[in-house]
C-alpha cells in the first residue's frame, strides 16, 4: 500500500523558541493564510491581539500582487514554495499598530512545502544615514554602493555612459530620446527605445545586484517617460560642492567671515579635478563642467581674499586657481605677487616667463603686467619708527 507523506497539523514551533523570538515571525499555509504568529509579530501588527480569527493573509499584509508595490503580480508565499529556497529580502510598507517600512524575508518551513515562514524586520531610519549610492565625479568617476565600491569594465561601456549622462541631467527627468541620442547616436530611431531600456536594465543591475527581479529600483527611477537619479538616495560630490559654495557665499554676504571661510574651504576640498574628466569629449558634459569650474574659481578667489594678510595661506588657493585658469591674466598676477611677498623670487620669475610664453602662443599677446612692476610693488615697506 502506497504511503503518503504526513502533513504537520500544528505548524507552530515550541513557544519558548517561536513566541519569544526577538523578530516578528508568521507562518502561512499554501494559500498564503496566516496560521501562526509570534508575540513580536502581534505587537507590530495588532498591538498584541491574537491573529486567529482575523482572516489575514500574506497578500493583505504585504501588498502582494499590487501594481504599485515591490511584489507586482507575485505572492511571497507562492514564490517561496515555487523556488523551495529562501527568497531575496525586499522592503514593504505596513499599516497597523506600528506602521512603517519593513524588510521581509521568507523561506519554506517544511520539506513538503506545506507552509512558509516569513520574517519582518523594521527598517531603522536615521537622520544622519548615508545615501545608498555615492558618486564622485570631480576628477573622474567613482561609484560606491551600500556594500562598497562598484567598479569594473561596465563603467567604460554604455551603462557607465548612461550613468554619466544621468549625472549631468540630475535634478530633472532625462527623456528616453535624449538618452538614446547621447549614448546610442548611431542607432535607428525605431530601435532606440529598446536599446535605452536595455541599457537602463544593465545599469540598474550593476548598481543594485541584489535587487529582486520585480523589485522597485532604488537609484535609477522611471519618471514621466524618462529616467532620473533618485535625489535622496544618490549622493553626488558635485552637488555637495555647489551647496557648500552657496552656503559660504551667503555667510560672507551676511558678514560671517569665519562661517563663510569654513564652508568654502570644505567646498574646494571636494574639487579634485574637472567634472567627469574621464569623459572629456562628450558634448553633454561640457556645460556642467564649465559651470562647476566657474563656481569653484569664485570660491578660490574668495578664499584668497579672506587670507590677503596671510600670504602663506593665500598662496594655496591661488595656486589651485591658477591651475584651473592658466591663461587668466589677473589670476597669474596675484599668484606671482604672492610668491614675491613670500620671498620666493625664483619661483615667481619662472612662472612669469612660462605664463608669458603660453599667452603669446595662444593669443599672440603679452601679459598686462611687467615682472619688474610687481617686484617694486611687493618690496618691503619701512615702518614708521624703524
Amino acid at each position: 500500500m502506497r504511503q503518503t507523506q504526513s502533513v504537520p497539523t500544528v505548524p507552530v514551533p515550541k513557544v519558548d523558541v517561536f513566541d519569544l523570538f526577538p523578530r516578528a515571525l508568521m507562518v502561512c499555509d499554501r494559500r498564503g493564510r496566516i496560521v501562526a504568529a509570534n508575540a513580536r509579530f502581534r505587537e507590530i501588527l495588532t498591538g498584541g491581539r491574537a491573529v486567529d480569527g482575523l482572516a489575514m493573509s500574506c497578500c493583505s499584509l504585504l501588498g502582494c500582487r499590487r501594481a504599485d508595490g515591490p511584489l507586482e503580480g507575485s505572492c511571497v508565499t507562492a514564490l517561496a514554495l515555487d523556488t523551495a529556497e529562501t527568497l531575496p529580502e525586499l522592503r514593504v510598507h505596513l499599516t497597523g499598530a506600528r506602521p512603517g517600512a519593513y524588510v521581509v524575508a521568507a523561506a519554506p518551513l517544511y520539506k513538503n512545502r506545506s507552509h512558509v515562514v516569513i520574517e519582518l524586520r523594521p527598517v531603522r531610519r536615521s537622520s544622519r544615514a548615508r545615501p545608498g549610492l555615492r558618486i564622485v565625479t570631480l576628477g573622474g568617476l567613482l561609484v560606491e554602493g551600500p556594500d562598497g565600491p562598484i567598479s569594473g569594465e561596465w563603467l567604460e561601456q554604455r551603462p557607465g555612459q548612461l550613468l554619466r549622462f544621468l549625472i549631468c541631467e540630475r535634478g530633472k527627468v532625462a527623456p528616453a530620446d535624449a538618452i538614446a541620442e547621447a549614448i546610442c547616436p548611431h542607432t535607428a530611431s525605431a530601435g532606440a527605445s529598446n536599446n535605452v531600456r536595455g541599457v537602463i536594465y544593465a545599469l540598474r543591475a550593476r548598481l543594485e545586484p541584489g535587487r529582486p527581479l520585480r523589485g522597485e529600483p532604488s537609484f535609477v527611477v522611471s519618471r514621466r517617460g524618462g529616467y532620473a537619479l533618485h535625489p535622496e538616495r544618490v549622493w553626488i560630490d558635485a552637488d555637495a560642492l555647489e551647496q557648500r559654495i552657496d552656503a559660504g557665499m551667503a555667510a560672507l554676504a551676511a558678514g560671517d567671515r569665519a562661517g563663510g571661510r569654513e564652508h568654502l574651504r570644505r567646498a574646494v576640498s571636494l574639487y579634485d579635478g574637472s567634472f567627469l574628466a574621464d569623459e572629456p569629449y562628450a558634448e553633454w558634459a561640457l556645460g556642467e563642467r564649465d559651470r562647476l569650474e566657474a563656481i569653484t574659481c569664485d570660491a578660490l578667489r574668495a578664499l584668497a581674499r579672506l587670507h590677503v594678510d596671510d600670504p602663506s595661506a593665500a598662496i594655496v588657493y591661488l595656486e589651485r586657481l591658477a591651475g584651473i585658469e592658466p591663461l587668466d591674466d589677473d589670476v597669474q598676477r596675484q599668484l606671482i605677487s604672492t610668491w614675491l611677498r613670500l620671498g620666493r623670487k625664483s619661483r615667481a620669475v619662472r612662472h612669469y616667463h612660462s605664463f608669458r610664453i603660453r599667452l603669446m602662443r595662444e593669443f599672440g599677446e603679452r601679459p598686462s603686467f611687467e615682472l619688474s612692476h610687481l617686484v617694486a610693488n611687493c618690496a618691503p615697506r619701512t615702518r614708521v619708527g624703524q
